[in-house]
């Protein structure tokens, strides 16, 4: 068999190309991975994962440092009147708040969805969430938690995650698995 001349230098071209991606490629795949220059652009340690709603030029998650003020918060997503005679409704903010802003220049203050929260590898209140809540938690279906807002009406609320034992189905094991996804936050006023 014959292999001309343009098949030599297609060939040849082929080779380049494919080498040329190849060592490219490479390059890349050394370069470091570098952090968000911004602390709100990056889930990590140390940082509280807050919303942002009611502006569509401002709506999202921010991650912000542990400890960070309103005011801060104001200034990252620039959220007007809080500082100009604009009203803050709700507690302090904490990792899983939501701020809701109005175009009065009204702040409210409150709790992100369960489904956001868990997407984000925050924990839910067993106190606050609801059956559609507790269903969304891996390892609890809609049985289970029918179960777990009744015993919490029984109870009035829940004091620690291990009263989740009275529970059909749940043992030991199984309050380890859900541990990472569920929290017991203590009542307004109770320490």
């Amino acid at each position: 068999m014959r292999v001309s001349e343009g098949q030599r230098l297609g060939a040849l071209t082929l080779l380049v190309v494919s080498l040329t991606v190849y060592g490219v490629s490479l390059l890349n795949a050394r370069q470091p991975v570098r952090e968000s220059p911004i602390p709100w652009g990056s889930q990590g340690p140390g940082l509280i994962a807050i919303e942002v709603a009611g502006d569509p030029g401002k709506e999202g998650i921010y991650f912000l440092p542990e400890g960070t003020t309103i005011e801060k918060v104001r200034e990252i997503a620039v959220i007007p009147g809080m500082n100009d005679g604009g009203k803050i409704e709700g507690v302090g903010i904490s990792t899983g708040s939501v701020l809701v802003t109005s175009g009065q220049g009204e702040v409210k203050i409150g709790e992100m969805a369960a489904a956001k929260r868990l997407a984000l590898g925050l924990p839910v209140d067993l106190n606050h969430a609801s059956e559609e809540d507790l269903s969304l938690v891996p390892g609890i279906g809609e049985k289970m938690a029918y179960q777990i807002t009744q015993l919490r009406k029984q109870r009035g609320a829940f004091r620690d995650l291990s009263d989740l034992t009275a529970v059909p189905g749940i043992k030991e094991k199984k309050l380890n698995g859900l541990k990472g996804y569920l929290i017991v936050r203590p009542a307004r006023g109770q320490i």
